[in-house]
């Protein structure tokens, strides 16, 4: 669960950072 909790955000700031370009 606790990996759930980690890969959630990093997906969010990818994603973010994906949306710049």
């Amino acid at each position: 669960f606790m990996i759930l909790l980690v890969l959630m955000p990093i997906a969010s700031i990818i994603e973010n950072n994906i949306l710049k370009w």
